[in-house]
């Protein structure tokens, strides 16, 4: 039996974000977009029981596009429309948005 606290959404986030700032301090003329998909992509759980227990931590109205929706990129991984793949693209949209979302409020100042 493992005693390892389960990452949670909001863990994620907050990390996603913080490497984020990390990227736009060390690299200011980057362009971060780019950075955003790269970051975005490697917060995206690839073992089928993180996915689910980060995704099982996402609760509320804010997040039920995670379980209810399709992403604009489709399934994640192979492409195939399993369970799996769409919540894992569904995650990838969800960290991509609230990079870009923070990134924009960096912008604006």
């Amino acid at each position: 039996m493992t005693t390892e606290k389960t990452r949670t959404i909001y863990d994620m986030l907050d990390d996603a974000k913080e490497e984020l700032a990390e990227r736009i301090r060390d690299h200011p003329d980057e362009d971060h977009v780019d950075a955003i998909h790269e970051i975005a992509d490697s917060f995206v759980p690839v073992y089928f029981h993180e996915l689910v227990m980060v995704c099982a931590t996402a609760y509320g109205d804010a997040w039920s596009s995670l379980w209810l929706e399709q992403s604009e990129i489709g399934p994640a991984f192979d492409g195939s429309p399993t369970p799996v793949n769409i919540l894992a693209g569904n995650l990838y949209d969800l960290v991509s948005n609230a990079l870009h979302e923070y990134l924009q409020a960096k912008e604006d100042g």
